[in-house]
């Protein structure tokens, strides 16, 4: 009776981690560039309790083995934002944080931000953090060049698209799956994901916006099918404490 508890048990630590994991791919399904996430369980251990009955096995439930990005393409939403970038193929953007960790992502939201220690106008993720080019250094806004009356190149106020188009790094890494998935829609290197390389010949799209890979159906299916497995785990436990109870209370 203890093994149906404890197999209960597991049940619903497992069927309550895999909640979470549906639960957070709808909480992130507005999210530019979230890949959403799919658990993956496992059977605990099996016992052969008599040795005279070598196919009789007792199982000890289940467990949470793994999560799986969903690495496939999502939907592209059109934006009026001519520093929204969208990456139509397997790439990365890459960025930097203030402690100098660099950090891949899908999200081409940027912005433009002053470096004071720099005296530059540069490109920024929407956390804040520096855009990096293809040879890992910050970008520097460029700026659209005109002639004056008197035939002197001028610097404008207006950013060159095109140039700063053709700046932007993407980058490529041998494993998507390697990946460590972070805060604020970033991926970690890793050495089962490979380092990241550049990869100039993948395409940009800008004015565009990568969404999330969230299945919103298909997850409010398993987060019900998982609260009904969870509900009968519940009920295992319950049921086998009061096997429990009454046993204790024929002695």
């Amino acid at each position: 009776m203890n093994i149906s508890f404890y197999t209960g048990r597991s049940g619903m630590i497992a069927q309550q981690e895999g909640l979470n994991i549906y639960s957070n791919n709808i909480a992130n399904i507005n999210t530019v560039g979230f890949k959403a996430m799919r658990p993956s369980f496992a059977e605990c251990l099996y016992v052969q309790y008599r040795g005279t009955e070598p196919r009789w096995e007792t199982g000890h439930g289940q467990y949470l083995m793994k999560t799986d990005l969903m690495w496939q393409e999502g939907q592209f939403v059109a934006t009026e934002q001519p520093l929204d970038f969208a990456l139509p193929n397997d790439g990365f953007f890459m960025v930097i944080d203030r402690n100098g960790d660099t950090y891949l992502t899908r999200d081409g939201a940027f912005s433009i931000t002053f470096n004071a220690d720099a005296e530059v106008w540069q490109l920024v993720s929407a956390a804040g953090e520096y855009v990096l080019d293809y040879d890992g250094n910050h970008i520097d806004i460029p700026f659209e060049v005109v002639t004056n009356a008197d035939g002197e190149d001028v610097v404008t106020t207006i950013v060159d698209y095109v140039e700063l188009h053709d700046m932007i790094g993407v980058f490529t890494v041998p494993n998507n799956w390697g990946l460590d998935n972070m805060d604020k829609n970033r991926f970690a290197v890793t050495l089962r994901s490979g380092e990241a390389v550049p990869a100039p010949e993948y395409d940009k799209v800008r004015m565009a916006l990568e969404m999330s890979t969230v299945d919103l159906a298909g997850d409010m299916v398993r987060i019900i099918e998982t609260q009904r497995a969870y509900q009968l785990a519940a009920k295992l436990v319950q049921t086998s404490d009061e096997f429990i109870r009454i046993a204790n209370n024929l002695r």
